[in-house]
């Protein structure tokens, strides 16, 4: 004989109905993990740092010029007499410029920061030294003459102040040196 079953012998299985917050939770965890991402991004690439060169003296190369501040001085450079001209470029690299660096070979040093500070010779030359060539090299420190006046300071004391002319004598002082420089309208 054949057992009949009856459904109170067996119970039948109650599945727990979803809740309807469920999904909306599934939804903005999705968002949430989508915004994170795109603010990741977002931070990394607006980053205005390269890492790839590193900073030279404290001062980094970024991607970015700042007009915050963004003044400019002129360079001049005599070697026994005879005009040695500052290349253009220093401080440029291919994804990056420091914040001393030369667009083109007129002696033009552009001063860039995001904020107000001293730059020094001795800033610029390191940078110089590390991402250009034609660097001049002798056994004895230069005469350094700002605006026409020798000055006492070595080249990291020297301070470059906005369209100061600046005159490195290497050996003999050059007749007819350079006190002033015109800058072009505008700089």
């Amino acid at each position: 004989m054949t057992k009949i079953k009856k459904e109170k012998d067996h119970p039948k299985e109650i599945k727990a109905k979803p809740s309807p917050n469920r999904n909306k939770f599934i939804a903005l965890g999705v968002i949430a993990a989508i915004i994170a991402g795109v603010a990741y991004a977002t931070y990394k690439s607006d980053s205005t740092v390269d890492t790839n060169f590193a900073s030279i003296g404290g001062i980094p190369c970024e991607t970015q010029e700042y007009t915050t501040y963004h003044i400019h001085a002129h360079l001049d450079i005599f070697v026994n007499g005879q005009h040695i001209q500052v290349p253009a470029q220093i401080g440029l690299e291919n994804t990056c410029l420091y914040w001393l660096h030369t667009h083109t070979p007129d002696g033009i040093i552009h001063m860039e920061s995001p904020k107000e500070r001293d730059f020094t010779l001795g800033e610029f030359f390191d940078i110089w030294k590390a991402t250009g060539s034609g660097f001049p090299t002798a056994t004895n420190g230069p005469e350094i003459f700002v605006n026409g006046v020798l000055v006492s300071t070595d080249l990291s004391s020297t301070k470059m102040n906005a369209h100061d002319e600046i005159v490195l004598v290497y050996g003999d002082v050059p007749q007819g040196m350079p006190t002033f420089y015109q800058f072009p309208e505008g700089d």
